[in-house]
């Protein structure tokens, strides 16, 4: 799983090195624990804050 890693992690410019960096972690964690659940992969809280935050998803208001 760690050639696709660097296949699609390796290149990714996001314009801020630390959303760069952040991204290779992402991807190189996911790869290695592939096919888990993400409290799995994520070896403490903070890690698994800081990957669903990264994650483009739209926040749902339960408000009307």
């Amino acid at each position: 799983m760690l050639e696709w890693w660097v296949k699609n992690f390796a290149s990714c410019q996001l314009g801020d090195e630390r959303l760069n960096n952040r991204a290779f972690s992402i991807g190189k964690t996911l790869s290695q624990g592939f096919g888990k659940a993400f409290s799995e992969v994520f070896s403490g809280a903070r890690e698994l804050k800081r990957a669903y935050e990264f994650l483009p998803t739209r926040r749902q208001s339960l408000a009307r």
